[in-house]
């Protein structure tokens, strides 16, 4: 979209001003003029234009609807620069751009021509798979079991259209084979608030958990093949009324098969004496996202309350999750951050499907319990950070890269001091797993380097609750 600008040129005539003393008070006066004007540029200031540059592939109403101001509104000075700042971090949250610029261009006291420049990403990628069939890459070094990685590619097309649609296929094999293939298109409507997605894939394993002693998994493997298969199918339709404000609803069928083994190992592995469930799975989602950042946040909050019921009808499960979660940064200078996290499940039905119950130890996890799988219904995980910055985060460009999207890199390096609290609540198997019903805790040191295309290591040095101490690696925000 390009406002062009109006300029209003005063005419004048030659001969017009004549001499020394008039050419004197004239710069006098244009002197006077300009400093009380100067003075004057308080705003409110009416946003006369909206130009983008950069955008080769994104279409301009995707770059829009991410902004907090539009042409013609009237805005104070502070008030200005703060939605300025929130659009430029809104834009980077798309995943779409490597940099994005909002200059401001005052046209006079009470108006601004906002320029917008952006810095696309690639948008193909095919990734390469090699994941860890262990909770992290910690537990699996433990072993170094080649045969425990899964090794495949995900082909992604970001920003089909320009439209910020998303389609994946992914293809992995190796300890486990899932096949699948996904879209999302985030707008539908005029208005750019509802938006959909579909999806489906297959899966099996040769080897399961198929529950935990000691906090640790206790695995089964046939000499068959696919002790474990299962498809997947769902939908979801989302609502974004806000800029920072999402609600979504997801339908999803499952069809998980078993082999008579796991059943005699554990009766209640899918559902009590079952080898096979096939059940519907209605959820629903809110979240509340003003964070700088989502790949690494420095300043502001996340708030999510995530409620997913598994089973609708006869002879399907009967399992309800309540999850929430409450994520607030604050950046104090240059260098310092602070920021805290809490979450909380809990859950009915769960004890009967082990299937459906995941307690830490997995995507949620206690720092320094990386070793450890804490089961059960219900749990309570709190986090807290601070970090200082050893280098501050910044863009870098490197002209001799052939292709535009890798010019510019970024890089920033925290050191990172930490400690986390929590606890798992299991009514069924408690007695077998000592962490589970007790209090937990850890702390450490750390550092956290983030690069180009969210990219995030972690190398943690971790003391827990029971004297251990280890080093740990991660590859995503601490929250």
């Amino acid at each position: 979209m390009i406002h062009v600008i109006h300029s209003r040129a005063v005419g004048h005539r030659r001969g017009l001003f004549r001499g020394p003393l008039t050419t004197i008070l004239l710069l006098a006066f244009l002197g006077t003029f300009a400093q009380s004007r100067t003075l004057d540029f308080t705003g409110p200031f009416g946003v006369s234009g909206i130009l983008l540059e950069g955008n080769r592939v994104t279409k301009e109403r995707i770059i829009l609807r991410e902004l907090t101001f539009h042409e013609g509104d009237s805005l104070g000075a502070d008030e200005l620069y703060e939605r300025l700042e929130r659009s430029r971090q809104n834009l980077l949250n798309l995943g779409l751009f490597n940099t994005v610029t909002l200059l401001p261009t005052f046209l006079g006291p009470r108006e601004v021509f906002i320029t917008i420049t952006v810095n696309e990403r690639w948008f193909w990628w095919p990734t390469p798979i090699l994941r860890f069939a262990d909770p992290n890459f910690n537990t699996w070094w433990l072993t170094k079991d080649l045969t425990r990685l899964n090794v495949g590619a995900y082909i992604y097309r970001y920003n089909m259209r320009g439209q910020n649609e998303t389609l994946f296929a992914k293809v992995q094999l190796g300890y486990s084979k899932e096949f699948g293939l996904n879209y999302r298109v985030p707008y539908v409507d005029k208005n750019q608030r509802w938006g959909l997605g579909v999806g489906g894939g297959y899966g099996e394993q040769d080897e399961i958990t198929i529950g935990t002693v000691d906090n640790k998994r206790v695995f089964l493997k046939t000499p068959q093949n696919n002790i474990l298969r299962y498809w997947k199918a769902g939908a979801k339709a989302t609502l974004r009324p806000a800029h920072d404000l999402r609600h979504s609803w997801g339908i999803t069928w499952t069809d998980a098969t078993v082999r008579d083994t796991v059943v005699s190992r554990n009766p209640e592995y899918l559902s009590p004496a079952a080898s096979q469930m096939s059940y519907l799975s209605l959820s629903y989602s809110l979240v509340l996202d003003q964070r700088d950042s989502r790949a690494f946040p420095l300043s502001g909050s996340y708030g999510q309350l995530f409620l997913e019921r598994h089973g609708i009808g006869p002879e399907q499960p009967d399992v309800t999750a309540l999850k929430a979660t409450v994520q607030r940064s604050w950046k104090r200078g240059g260098r310092w951050s602070f920021g805290g996290s809490l979450n909380g499940k809990v859950s009915s039905g769960s004890e009967d499907h082990y299937y459906l119950q995941e307690g830490l130890g997995y995507d949620k996890y206690l720092r320094g319990y990386e070793y450890y799988i804490i089961d059960g219904q219900h749990y309570f995980l709190g986090k807290a950070n601070v970090l200082f910055a050893l280098v501050k985060p910044r863009s870098y460009r490197v002209e001799p890269i052939p292709f535009e999207a890798f010019r510019t890199l970024y890089l920033a390096v925290y050191l990172n001091a930490f400690t986390d609290q929590g606890q798992v609540w299991d009514h069924t198997h408690g007695s077998e797993n000592f962490l589970a019903n007790h209090w937990q805790q850890s702390y450490g040191l750390g550092l956290d380097i983030v690069t180009s295309y969210d990219q995030v290591l972690r190398m943690e040095y971790a003391v827990n609750g029971l004297s251990e101490t280890g080093f740990y690696l991660h590859f995503t925000q601490p929250f």
